[in-house]
């Protein structure tokens, strides 16, 4: 029911960095680049500077895993973090973590749909609390996204996250978990509540009977009221 989508990974286009400091840095980002960082087991870090442009090409990739040349040679890397201006958004800086294709690693990946499912097309809502998941695996077996299949779907059912395991990965989340749900509009839940005319009329006799007790009450304490009074003028006339 769920599948690893993989494509060929993009490249990551950097420049060594030859100029430090804080002006050199202020003067880099007006240029349109962007400082990184790279980072490979106990290796020290490495500066680099890529361009904004395709640092955002490679985010709308889609991909997990990129490729990237250091010192010559062809590596694979992931983003570890990204710093951003704290009032416009724009990055500022980037690490990256360099992989191994043999290496375990842990990595968020998107989770989408694929098809329509029955239960929608019988009037029934899709729902999708889970768009990421976090899977361990070798780098070499990153998928860019886990793709779910709903099209066999209907009203009530559901994909947990126990369904979607992989022999390429593991999905680090309780198997209970939903990733993926067809249900009923809410709006059509309440249009098909039942109600039982029996109660409605039994309360309706109650309400009445209640109504005509309080108002025999009412007119006994009035007549009370009225004997009560009358008593008293009589006494006083004697």
């Amino acid at each position: 029911m769920a599948q690893a989508k993989a494509k060929e990974r993009f490249e990551l286009q950097i420049e060594r960095r030859s100029e430090f400091g804080r002006r050199a840095a202020k003067a880099l980002r007006q240029d349109g680049y962007i400082l990184v960082n790279f980072y490979s087991g106990g290796e020290p870090a490495l500066s680099y500077v890529m361009s904004d442009s395709n640092f955002r090409e490679a985010m709308h990739s889609g991909e997990q895993i990129f490729n990237i040349t250091i010192d010559g040679e062809q590596r694979r890397a992931m983003v570890k973090d990204v710093q951003y201006h704290p009032v416009t958004d724009k990055v500022l800086h980037v690490d990256f973590l360099g992989v191994r294709l043999r290496d375990i690693i842990e990595i968020p990946v998107p989770v989408i749909t694929v098809g329509s499912p029955i239960g929608v097309q019988e009037g029934g809502l899709l729902q999708q609390p889970i768009h990421e998941v976090i899977v361990r695996c070798k780098g070499e077996d990153v998928p860019d996204s886990v793709e779910v299949d709903v099209t066999e779907l209907n009203i009530g059912d559901a994909i947990h996250a126990g369904e979607l395991q992989s022999e390429a990965f593991e999905i680090l989340i309780a198997d209970d978990i939903t990733i993926v749900s067809v249900v009923i509009p809410q709006k059509l839940e309440e249009a098909v509540v039942e109600v039982d005319e029996d109660d409605l009329e039994f309360e309706d006799e109650e309400g009445a009977e209640s109504a005509e007790d309080a108002e025999g009450a009412e007119g006994a304490e009035g007549a009370e009221g009225k004997e009560g009074k009358k008593g008293k003028k009589e006494s006083s006339d004697r």
